[in-house]
């Protein structure tokens, strides 16, 4: 129709005003009931978080007492390795030579008698003074100083201890022990067993003791258990040629996902076993 205007849409200010209204409430943020399950599901991812670092925490500190433990007991059985080795080796008996200057000049007396006052003490000067399940004593140089020390490897408690005397050529006596020396801790059982002669040189005892088809051939040796073969006395220490060592140790804490199949309990254990050849007795 001539003269009149394009009918256009509307459009008022509070039309434009409710609109921006509205526009700007959604651009405002997330509402209450949502910002409660955001914080929700943050507290379970960080809960999960912290129980799976406690969990590592603890498989470190156990790991690394075990390893602590593997160590320790190492080390204490190397210790009496390496010394019972020496066990006969008194240089005072050896004959002057001089053009072999480990033993000095003059030379000095050998030790006559053992340590008096202790659980070994028997009177006689013997390689070996002590030979028990859970105890070995002997005459060695072991610090290569050309004098003879007595020398004890024993179970004090869970301590696997050291105790030393040392020859006093001077005086012809020993002189005062060190006192027990922690060697290994957490130890929880020493046991030595001993191979003792038993051919016509040793304990003939008219038995096959090695299994190679001939009673008492030269150089056999017999699996002494004290716990079963009885006490080995003087006469019998003479003969001993090799000692075996077993020694259990245990770890100082508990580990909670592991349980011990024989003991029952939640520590950690670990048997090291050692046999040693006694080359300085014959």
């Amino acid at each position: 129709m001539e003269g009149h205007a394009p009918s256009w849409p509307r459009f008022t200010k509070r039309g434009a005003m409710m609109k921006n209204n509205h526009l700007s409430n959604r651009e405002k943020g997330i509402s209450l009931v949502e910002l409660m399950i955001v914080t929700a599901l943050l507290g379970l991812v960080m809960a999960g978080m912290y129980n799976m670092f406690v969990h590592q925490q603890k498989s470190y500190s156990v790991q690394d007492h075990v390893s602590a433990m593997q160590q320790n007991a190492r080390v204490g059985l190397e210790y009496m390795v390496k010394d019972i080795r020496m066990a006969g080796y008194v240089p005072e008996r050896i004959p002057f030579d001089a053009f072999d200057p480990p033993v000095p000049e003059p030379k000095k007396p050998a030790p006559g008698a053992d340590v008096a006052g202790q659980p070994f003490t028997d009177g006689d000067d013997e390689d070996i003074e002590e030979a028990t399940a859970t105890s070995i004593t002997f005459q060695a140089d072991i610090d290569n100083d050309a004098t003879t020390e007595t020398v004890r490897y024993a179970l004090n408690g869970t301590d696997l201890t050291m105790e030393v005397w040392e020859w006093n050529a001077a005086s012809s006596s020993w002189g005062s022990s060190t006192g027990p020396q922690v060697i290994a801790q957490d130890i929880e059982n020493l046991a030595f067993t001993y191979g003792v002669l038993s051919d016509d040189y040793g304990v003939n005892n008219d038995l096959d003791d090695d299994g190679n088809d001939g009673a008492d051939e030269e150089g056999e040796l017999k699996t002494w258990n004290v716990a079963t073969d009885g006490a080995l006395g003087n006469a019998l220490r003479r003969h001993i040629r090799q000692v075996s060592i077993t020694m259990n140790a245990r770890s100082e804490v508990k580990d909670p996902v592991y349980t011990d199949p024989v003991v029952g309990d939640h520590y950690r254990r670990r048997a090291l076993t050692s046999n040693i050849n006694l080359r300085n007795i014959t």
